[in-house]
């Protein structure tokens, strides 16, 4: 695995390890206001401090898969993850088979 597909790899979970943390926070306010929730972008730049308003639904349907991840629409690294899906918010990229997806499945906070 080269250098760059393990970092991208290691920081995007740890942005998606630390909105499932805040997410029950967040619940909580997004209940009783607009039912979204304002989520930390999950791309591989441990510098980035884009936050993406998601509805509650959404941010659901794609954790249901280990392999996907909200960024910043600019965000993307072309050679480690695919766009699928693409609001005026925010992007849902999907991991690339191999490494970029084995990462992204060892570390998913569900999956435990």
């Amino acid at each position: 695995m080269d250098e760059q597909t393990r970092k991208v790899g290691q920081n995007e979970a740890l942005f998606r390890t630390v909105n499932e943390e805040i997410e029950g926070l967040n619940r909580g306010m997004a209940a009783i206001s607009d039912h979204t929730l304002h989520i930390t972008c999950e791309c591989g730049d441990l510098l980035c401090t884009a936050v993406l308003p998601v509805p509650v639904e959404d941010y659901e349907r794609i954790r249901a898969d280990s392999a996907l991840f909200f960024i910043e629409p600019s965000h993307v690294v072309r050679n480690v993850e695919k766009i699928v899906e693409r609001t005026s918010h925010y992007a849902v990229i999907r991991k690339k088979p191999g490494d970029p997806q084995r990462i992204a499945d060892a570390t998913d906070p569900r999956s435990a």
